[in-house]
Formats: structure tokens, C-alpha cells, sequence
């Protein structure tokens, strides 16, 4: 594949992105209920600690990019290395990665660890470098500074220190944020209505 096609592919991949693990969600659930398995409550009530969790860290996360995370492209006003960004380059990722463990908790199944992981890993495996590729094109070397002192998915002890400060935007963050945990509520109340009530 020339670097045309892959580019093209990757912009497709990133439009899409929250479509592939939906997907596998989704078909977990419909197994799961096909099979006539139940959920403990107790596993039931951990998946929803997990997601709760991981959405305050995403809108953590949103608070410092001004709630400007859910694009359709790639774009970046400015390099953002403040707080969460400090640590991991990736955060609203690692959010979704616990996210979709907590859904899993919820279904407790082992094909819906392997579905939700085989889609994570095909999405972010693209997005991930197609991001990379974008903000080392237009930050140049204080991005590939930035990128060579921190992880993507794996969180530093020691946080990066760079010279532009941002300060968050608690409400553009929060309001940034709000489709998700609706959409996971709803999610949540399917699986506790099929498999726990």
C-alpha cells in the first residue's frame, strides 16, 4: 500500500473510530444473550467503577484540549503537555481502553475481552501513528521532544516538562464529555436489563 492509500486509510479508520469497538461490544452482548448467560452483580457493579473512573480521567483529559476532542479530523491548535498529557500522550485512549475492560467486566465473558481488545488494538494501532504523523508535521521538534520523553498508552512517574502551560476548561471539558457517559449509561442499563435484573 503506497503512503497515499494508507494515509486515506487512516483518515477513514480515525473518522470512524468509536464504530469498531461499538461493534464488538455489541456482538459480545448479542452472543452472551444468545447463549442465555447471566451477570453477577457484583461483576456488574466493578464494570461500572471502572467506567466511571475512566470517564473522570477523559474529561480530565478534555478539560485540557477545551472539550475539542471529539473531531472528525486530525487538527491541534496547539501541543498540549499539561497535566494528564504530562504523562501519557494518549489519555483519552487509555480512558477508552478501561472503558471497554469495564464493559467486558459487565458481560463477563471471555470473547468479549477478545473481541473488545482485537478492535482496540486494529483502531489505535492506525490512529495512534496517524496522529504521531500530524503533530510532528506541525510542532516539528518540540513535538518529537515531547514524544521521545513520554508514552502512548503507558503512564511516566516523572511528568514531562514543557513550557506552554494550559489551563483547563472545566465546562468546554465536561461538555465535550457528555455524549459518552449517556451512551454508556444506556449500554449499562441494556446489559443489567438482560443480564443481572
Amino acid at each position: 500500500m503506497n503512503s497515499k492509500a494508507r494515509k486515506n486509510l487512516s483518515r477513514i479508520i480515525f473518522r470512524t473510530r468509536g464504530l469498531y469497538m461499538l461493534i464488538a461490544l455489541g456482538t459480545a452482548v448479542a452472543l452472551k444473550h444468545r447463549f442465555h448467560e447471566s451477570t453477577s452483580i457484583l461483576l456488574f457493579v466493578i464494570g461500572i467503577a471502572v467506567i466511571v473512573l475512566a470517564q473522570i480521567f477523559r474529561v480530565w483529559a478534555a478539560a485540557y484540549l477545551w472539550g475539542r476532542q471529539a473531531v472528525q479530523e486530525v487538527e491541534a491548535d496547539f501541543l498540549c503537555t499539561s497535566e494528564p498529557y504530562a504523562y501519557i500522550r494518549n489519555p483519552f485512549y487509555l480512558g477508552n481502553l478501561f472503558i471497554g475492560l469495564g464493559v467486558c467486566l459487565m458481560i463477563n465473558e471471555w470473547y468479549a475481552y477478545i473481541l473488545f481488545l482485537i478492535s482496540y488494538v486494529f483502531v489505535y494501532s492506525i490512529v495512534i501513528p496517524y496522529e504521531e504523523d500530524f503533530l510532528e508535521e506541525k510542532f516539528g521538534e518540540g513535538y518529537m521532544k515531547y514524544k521521545n520523553q513520554t508514552h502512548r498508552l503507558i503512564p511516566n512517574f516523572r511528568p514531562y516538562r514543557g513550557n506552554l502551560k494550559i489551563l483547563p476548561d472545566w465546562k468546554a471539558g465536561i461538555l465535550g464529555e457528555i455524549h459518552a457517559p449517556v451512551f454508556l449509561a444506556i449500554i449499562s442499563l441494556i446489559i443489567y436489563i438482560l443480564f443481572v435484573g
